[in-house]
């Protein structure tokens, strides 16, 4: 303070100079810093303060009311705090007796503060305020003393009545300059102002020296001349609005000569410097701190911080630290209460006029962020005062917000809304779309042929409103609050009309939102363009279009046309892929803002757009009553727009909330990478460019709308369930928001057909009515699809009526058929040889072209009755899959996928997979890439050369999820996947809307299948034991026999297709068992046909086994036998065997004694009789017996399996030409050898067995078998061939007298002996030459008679060789 007070001393002696006065009125007054003193005589110093609040949009309390909770972030009963502590504050904090700001502050609102929030919508369109009371914003400003304000654009939002009404208790002073009332004169030298356009405050403060001074404080407001656009509806024809810098240039002086020694300029309006010679500015700070006189500036509007925000640095007439604009001190306070705008004058008094001398501005936000990422706050809780003026509102407001409208099945938030097509965008348009074709319709029919468009913005997409400002609107019930964040703004809906030039010129300008990115750049690239306001990047649905960010912007923010050369709209179209013209209508449905011009959009840049739909309604009441009249909405993007490819090596990143990383994580080309570095709390997360496909797929539904199947676990309690449409309904939808544009739902075939009463009844209409409503793309036939004929099949692809259910249109309207594409290209007219229907189906995905073919399998003819298939013929699979395949390649397509009502299965794992769909596989082109298979209700989850097949068990207890990442350039398939998931009910919530239908549907049939028939002490199972026998197929046939008193009685398995559950029974769990109503026919068949019937039911592939449910008669069979072969004993129930040539009577049902199942013999059957339904009869039967009912499996189908026991057998020895003894009568038994069958002989009735066998050697192992009529192989038995043969007699050398041994030859390892009369001599074991020795115990004499004895090792004697001893011969002498 000192050395200020030395410094004016000096100037003093300056004061008088006339050259310097001379020179001061030669250069603008600005060109000097606030920071220079002035010059002349100080007779005082005064330290003023000025706080600013501004887009408090009133949020007057800490209150999150689209989340529904309080919040730390905002609040102007928060910002009080900060507002107390800024006035306690020692205005010289070295000095303990300073006193503090209170004297010396004011506190000033920058405008936007009556809308904004759900309490404003409350306050002015639920409670509707009236002119007795007082706004709550209002209460809150009243009790923190404001002391001026100025009207923001959104101020006129809800009309002119309604401000006037809360302006009458504003408890400031409420001033703007630059609107006035529209006298429609066109005379603007008349024009008289709306409000009060300034006011001169008389301020008392102290001074550095405690003495209490007056300074005027002159106040002026200013707002953005774009109301008359924006608000165009409310204003036209009461105010107009001038420029903000020209209106200053004129009152500034005014002001002046009124006696203000300083001024404050509040100008709800933005910092733009490209704009500050642009005529009616809707950003004009930057060139009003250009005008003489005005000593502060405060702003807002653009909901930014000054000083402080990046976008205001490099800029040499901006200080981005002290808070200058043009040398003038200025600020504005961020939005909502978040930060309080301080700013520190230093006020000299010299010559008796008040002067600026040195400034500074800073913001004190409410909120701080740790080290740790955590955000504190910065006040101790909100002002309670505050709080209890604005109790009561606030407690309606909670009460408004909390009103259900409807509900959602996925979630809705706008974290990706600037990157890819938005859910939160989507509902909006689709409301729009739907109002405007309705308002057409009935006010304006001319208009009835030109296409609708809607456009709408991501309203609540961060930027600068900060990392917490998105749409998250969790699945489940929606509310007004959730209306409310849907779409901030009480606009009214317009439509306008445009030609297709103006539609992508629209487009191009929302396409300033991206920055230009360098396909060649490999650092990452931020693709938004955070200075351009979300809720100018409009996306228009009804049209598809790319949008390729590798070109400059074609329009700067502003509107202004920058790039003439540039376009970034790419391939625009209709929703069918025709190109849109030039000159083609169209009417686009939007809001009052910008069908008035808002935005500066081309077209209707200054209100010339043609309106057509003038609607007064609320564009979010709009909104509000679609999503009623939905009940429950399926927010999913339809992905009309998206990044054109951009190529080469490009990494593309934006920002987005934290809040968001659940949902990248549960996205397929979203990945989280972090926070951003720049510590402004965003997240940044990558963007993939690759094309992801989610294929949700299901096969043999066969109308199982209302069948739940029990989940049992290893002791048989039952720990869970699966199926139920409800079910299904919930997971695929649960699913699809997972990738919801990108989702195609297909089915495989058996979609109908065997169905239950909620969905047969009605002739299978409901099921493909919730098929329609589940979003179902692709689907091909099965063979139950033939049931009813090729007809019927068509009625429900393509609609029309049907006599069985014409009684209910009145409740359903018109059966129009299925939404779905149907496709088969094997099955053909068989006059003309065309597909009856189309062979394949072309989608596009995010711009990859997908196709479909389908295919049902060729037994088709064999498993539905002749009429069924009438007049068409099946053609191979393979051959037409790889026909039409060729035809998709040719057309550039490189993803195919296959829908074959073919059977196949593997384990979980994927090995072990087989099935004619697997086999099928291994011909198929390599160009298909995907395969459903279907028919037998297996599980398949593999890869079979390079083609991914699955198949999903049946009646939508399961359903299969395929993901495919497909580059957008190559168009190739870069990853695959696949996962079977079971629809366990534990693990989802059932979809209520679905489940309300379901039960309409059953309250129709209700009176037929309510109906009690009985009960059953259990559940009675139609699952067949390993040999094929059911308990629920042996009651049924003993109905069907019982019925018709014929000897035996026969079931098709296939057509039983439920259990029975334990406890009451009505008509309606018969008819889920037997659902084809077909007719019981009687017939006489010889015992020969019976078993050739029973062999039909075993089939080679690709068929497979169809065992009958049998009564009357038992058999056994064995799966080893060939087909045509494999009964092998059948029995009457007295236990005596079939006679071949004797006759029976038999019940069977029409489909099978039409030859259906394969079961031609029964054509050839006698005396043929139709008797009454099977349904009926089974009814009758049912109720017949005594309750509960009761059933189960009693060995009628025997599966022999069991090998006989290992044969008897007698001893073999090596002079045995015969092997005998006992087995299992009949059975064959086999003697081998080394392996090798040396015999073989089938045992009589008594067992008994003789087999011829060769000679075989001692010691050789034989193993003997038996094998009975199943083929089933007995344990071996070892038979060791016993040694009888004795050893020849020994050759014995001569033996003389006085020998001690004898030597010979005998059988090797025989042991030879040698005796006499006198007992044993010797004996010696032969060498393995034969060669033996034996010592004996003296020398022999002549003429001793010996015998040598051989006795080989199993003790077998030779004959004995006799030996008598000679003389041994002297030598000759020679003399």
């Amino acid at each position: 303070m000192k050395r200020k007070i030395k410094r004016n001393m000096k100037r003093r002696l300056l004061n008088s100079s006339l050259a310097t006065a001379l020179a001061l009125t030669m250069v603008p007054l600005n060109i000097f810093p606030h920071s220079a003193k002035a010059a002349g005589i100080s007779e005082s110093t005064v330290k003023l303060r000025f706080l600013e609040t501004t887009d408090l949009h009133d949020n007057v309390m800490d209150y999150d009311y689209y989340k529904d909770a309080p919040t730390i972030e905002y609040g102007l009963d928060r910002t009080a705090q900060l507002i107390k502590a800024a006035r306690a504050e020692k205005i010289n904090p070295d000095d303990q007796t300073s006193p503090t700001y209170a004297q010396n502050s004011m506190l000033f609102d920058a405008g936007d503060l009556l809308q904004g929030n759900p309490m404003a919508d409350y306050v002015a369109k639920v409670k509707k305020l009236t002119a007795d009371e007082v706004h709550p914003v209002f209460k809150a400003m009243s009790l923190l003393n404001y002391d001026a304000g100025i009207p923001g654009n959104h101020e006129f939002n809800y009309g002119l009545d309604f401000l006037n009404t809360a302006l009458k208790h504003v408890p400031y002073n409420f001033v703007n300059a630059n609107i006035y009332k529209d006298d429609h004169d066109s005379d603007p030298t008349n024009d008289q102002n709306y409000f009060t356009p300034y006011k001169i405050i008389n301020k008392v403060v102290k001074d550095q020296n405690g003495e209490e001074q007056t300074i005027k404080v002159g106040v002026i407001g200013f707002a953005p001349p774009q109301i008359m656009q924006w608000d165009k509806d409310n204003l036209e024809g009461n105010v107009i609005a001038k420029d903000i810098v020209k209106t200053a240039q004129e009152f500034i002086p005014k002001m002046k000569a009124d006696g203000a020694d300083i001024i404050v300029a509040i100008a709800h309006s933005g910092c733009d410097v490209s704009q500050a010679d642009q005529e009616k500015a809707e950003n004009a700070v930057y060139g009003l701190a250009k005008v003489a006189g005005i000593d502060a500036l405060l702003f807002g509007h653009a909901h930014v911080n000054f000083p402080g925000d990046a976008q205001f640095n490099n800029n040499d007439t901006i200080d981005n630290v002290n808070g200058h604009i043009n040398n003038v001190p200025a600020m504005e306070a961020g939005f909502w209460g978040n930060n309080l705008g301080v700013m520190d004058l230093d006020l000299q008094k010299v010559d008796g006029k008040w002067t600026v001398t040195d400034s500074k501005a800073a913001l004190r936000p409410l909120t701080k962020t740790l080290a740790d990422k955590t955000k504190v706050a910065t006040v101790d809780g909100p002002d309670q005062e505050i709080v209890e003026a604005v109790k009561d509102v606030h407690e309606g407001t909670l009460e408004y917000v909390r009103g259900k409208i409807g509900t959602t099945s996925a979630p809705m938030y706008s974290f990706f809304a600037q990157v890819q097509d938005d859910p939160t965008i989507q509902i909006v348009n689709n409301a729009q779309t739907d109002y405007v074709k309705k308002w057409i319709a009935s006010k304006n029919p001319e208009l009835a042929d030109i296409p609708v468009l809607s456009a709408g913005a991501p309203f609540k997409a961060g930027g600068r409103s900060g990392p917490s400002y998105y749409t998250n609107i969790p699945a489940g019930e929606l509310s007004i609050k959730s209306a409310n964040d849907l779409y901030l703004y009480p606009n009214t809906l317009k439509a306008v009309e445009v030609t297709g030039e103006t539609v992508r010129e629209w487009l191009e300008m929302s396409a300033g939102q991206f920055n230009t990115v360098d396909p060649n750049k490999t650092e990452p690239q931020n693709v938004v363009n955070d200075i351009f306001p979300s809720y100018n990047f409009d996306v228009i649905d009804g049209v598809k279009y790319q949008i390729d960010i590798t070109q400059k912007p074609r329009y700067d923010k502003d509107g202004n046309l920058i790039n003439s050369d540039s376009h970034r709209i790419k391939n625009l179209t209709m929703p069918d892929g025709t190109p849109v013209q030039d000159d083609q209508k169209f009417i686009v449905a939007t809001n009052n803002y910008r069908a008035g011009g808002g935005g500066n959009f081309p077209g209707l840049k200054g209100g010339i757009g043609k309106v057509v739909v003038d609607s007064p309604d609320e564009s979010r009441q709009v909104l509000i009553n679609y999503i009623a009249n939905q009940g429950t909405v399926n927010p999913s993007a339809d992905n009309n727009w998206k990044f054109a490819p951009v190529g080469g090596v490009a990494k593309l990143v934006f920002n987005s909330s934290p809040d968001a990383k659940p949902f990248a994580a549960a996205s397929q080309n979203i990945k989280d990478i972090g926070a951003n570095p720049d510590g402004s709390g965003f997240e940044q997360f990558a963007l993939d460019q690759n094309v992801h496909v989610q294929l949700l797929g299901i096969n043999d539904f066969h109308g199982q709308l209302d069948t739940w199947r029990t989940i049992k676990d290893s002791t048989g309690k039952v720990v869970d369930y699966s199926g139920g449409i409800e079910y299904l309904a919930a997971y695929l939808k649960q699913r699809e928001a997972t990738n919801p544009a990108n989702t195609l739902m297909l089915q495989a075939g058996d979609l109908v057909g065997a169905s239950p009463p909620v969905s047969a009844l009605l002739q299978d209409e409901p099921t493909i009515r919730f098929m329609n409503e589940l979003g179902f793309d692709v689907g091909t036939i099965g063979n139950h699809e033939f049931d009813e004929g090729v007809a019927e099949m068509k009625r429900l692809i393509y609609g029309g009526s049907n006599p069985k259910t014409e009684k209910y249109e009145e409740k359903y309207g018109k059966f129009t058929g299925s939404t779905m594409d149907y496709v088969v290209a094997n099955v053909v007219d068989e006059k003309t040889n065309e597909p009856i229907l189309p062979p394949y189906v072309l989608k596009e995905v995010d711009g990859v072209k997908i196709g479909f073919i389908g295919v049902v399998t060729t037994e088709t003819p064999t498993i539905v009755t002749p009429s069924g298939v009438s007049g068409v013929k099946f053609t191979d699979e393979v051959e037409a899959i790889n026909k039409y395949a060729k035809e998709l390649t040719i057309q550039g397509v490189k993803t195919i996928v296959v829908l074959a009502h073919d059977p196949g299965t593997s384990n979980t794992d994927g090995s072990n997979a087989t099935g004619k769909v697997v086999d099928m596989a291994k011909d198929i082109d390599p160009s298909v890439d995907v395969i459903y298979g279907a028919h037998d209700h297996k599980y398949l989850n593999t890869t079979v050369s390079g083609k991914l097949l699955v198949q999903s068990w049946s009646y939508g207890t399961a359903f299969s999820d395929i993901d495919l990442t497909i580059d957008p350039i190559t168009q190739d398939i870069v990853f695959e996947k696949a996962e079977v998931v079971d629809t366990l009910h534990s693990k989802i919530t059932p979809d209520a809307h679905i489940k309300a239908e379901l039960d309409g549907y059953q309250e129709d049939i209700k009176p037929i299948t309510g109906q009690v028939v009985g009960e059953t002490a259990d559940v009675i199972s139609n699952t067949a034991n390993e040999s094929g026998e059911s308990a629920l197929g042996n009651l049924i046939a003993d109905g069907m026999k019982a019925t018709t008193g014929t000897d035996f009685g026969f079931m098709n398995s296939g057509g039983i297709r439920n259990p029975l559950p334990k406890g009451t029974i009505t008509w309606g769990d018969l008819f889920k068992v037997q659902p084809f109503g077909n007719d019981l026919v009687t017939m006489t068949i010889t015992g020969d046909q019976l078993r050739t019937l029973l062999n039909q039911q075993f089939q080679a592939p690709p068929s497979y086994n169809k065992i009958m449910a049998i009564s009357g008669l038992r058999y056994t069979w064995s799966d080893k036998l060939p087909y045509g072969q494999k009964v092998l004993d059948i029995y009457l129930p007295n236990g005596s065997k079939i006679d071949p040539a004797g006759e029976y009577t038999i019940t069977v049902n029409n489909f099978m004694a039409d030859g259906g199942d394969g079961f031609t013999i029964l054509k050839s059957g006698k005396n043929r009789v139709t008797n009454k339904v099977d349904l009926d009869a089974f009814v009758d039967y049912f109720k017949s017996l005594p309750q509960p009912v009761s059933a189960k499996i009693e060995g009628r189908i025997m599966l022999d399996t069991v090998a006989p026991d290992a044969p008897d057998v007698n001893e073999v020895n090596d002079q045995s030409t015969k092997v005998t003894g006992t087995t299992e009568a009949g059975a064959k038994v086999e003697v081998k050898a080394n392996g090798t069958v040396i015999g073989s002989a089938v045992a009589t009735d008594n067992g008994c067995y003789t087999v011829n066998i060769p000679v075989q050697k001692a010691g050789s192992e034989l193993l003997v078998t038996a094998t009975d009529k199943a083929l089933n192989v007995s344990a071996g038995t070892s038979v060791i061939v016993k040694d009888v043969t004795p050893p020849n007699k020994p050759v014995v050398d001569d033996v003389e007298n006085a020998d001690k041994k004898i030597t010979g030859t005998a059988e090797a390892g025989s042991i030879i002996t040698v005796s006499s009369n006198k007992g044993v001599l010797g004996s010696a074991t032969t060498g393995q030459d034969g060669k033996y020795s034996v010592a004996l115990k003296s020398a022999q004499t002549k003429g001793n008679v010996l015998k040598v004895v051989a006795t080989d090792g199993a003790g077998n004697r030779s004959e004995a060789t006799t030996v008598i001893v000679s003389e041994k011969a002297h030598p000759v002498s020679h003399r």
